[in-house]
């Protein structure tokens, strides 16, 4: 019996040790708090090459904000007093630990960027929620600050159903008709930002248009069918910012590859699994109108 209660204090302490040893701790860097969440969900990404996309809450709350006008100033015009201002949102410190490992089935990543957006919110943080497309799991706004001070749900823009008549379109102009069709239908304005991989977008060609798909299934099919597949091994996931200045968005795109992290935690596999889930025709997934 003594044997047997010593052997399995020791199964015990491996077990510690082997999880201990697993754990990554990944952090928002301190010299810039504005978007915490996206920075620490980027390093998941580079670490683990899971496919995740990120979506800015609309800040109007002056507590949600902050001016860096000055700041700013100081490095490239001493001078100025005047003009417009320089607004980004106001974040807080965050830390996170976890385990590659978990982010190598949608249901234990998702468990896991759950855990992260709970415990930001927890630290004063905004409200953030995680929901699933597949293999690709989507950090967007949940809840946020209104002008007076209330908390109030803030819905999310890229599941915004959108129409787009068909058309003789490359794909960079078939996605800025997806953003143009979301100003259409909410106001908000979604500039593209230089990240998109504009060269596999230019030679895509199409006629077809989108039939009340949400904006994000639109994006990721036009991606999907865009992308030259014969050397393409990665998924491009997307990146939406807020800017309370102007508000508008910014669409930025970040590649999920292979595993980079520690220990090499994520399964290529996964890769290859979420390419045949997600990698079908233009024509299967974006409807004629």
């Amino acid at each position: 019996m003594r044997q047997l209660l010593q052997n399995m204090f020791l199964c015990g302490c491996l077990t510690a040790v082997a999880t201990a040893q697993e754990a990554v701790t990944v952090k928002a860097p301190s010299d810039d708090l504005s978007r915490p969440v996206s920075s620490v969900i980027d390093q998941i990404r580079k670490q683990t090459g899971a496919s995740i996309t990120y979506e800015d809450p609309r800040y109007v709350n002056q507590s949600d904000i902050e001016d860096v006008t000055d700041a700013v100033s100081k490095a490239s015009d001493p001078g100025k007093k005047h003009g417009p201002r320089i607004l980004i949102p106001k974040g807080h410190p965050l830390t996170f630990v976890y385990a590659p490992s978990d982010m190598k089935s949608p249901n234990s990543a998702k468990a896991v960027l759950e855990r992260l957006v709970r415990e930001y919110a927890l630290a004063g943080g905004t409200a953030f929620e995680v929901t699933q497309d597949g293999t690709t799991l989507h950090v967007v706004p949940n809840q946020a600050l209104d002008a007076s001070g209330a908390l109030v749900h803030q819905s999310n823009i890229l599941e915004t159903g959108i129409t787009v008549p068909p058309a003789g379109r490359d794909g960079g102009q078939l996605l800025q008709a997806i953003c143009d069709a979301v100003r259409s239908k909410t106001g908000n304005v979604i500039e593209i930002g230089p990240s998109a991989p504009g060269d596999y977008l230019a030679r895509f060609e199409t006629r077809d248009g989108i039939g009340n798909v949400a904006t994000a299934k639109a994006i990721a099919d036009l991606l999907d069918a865009a992308s030259p597949k014969a050397i393409f091994d990665w998924d491009l996931d997307w990146d939406l910012y807020y800017d309370p200045a102007d508000k508008s968005f910014m669409l930025n795109f970040a590649y999920a590859g292979p595993a980079a992290g520690p220990k090499q935690a994520a399964d290529s596999n996964l890769a290859k699994s979420r390419k045949a889930v997600r990698r079908t025709t233009l024509s299967n997934q974006i409807n004629y109108c």
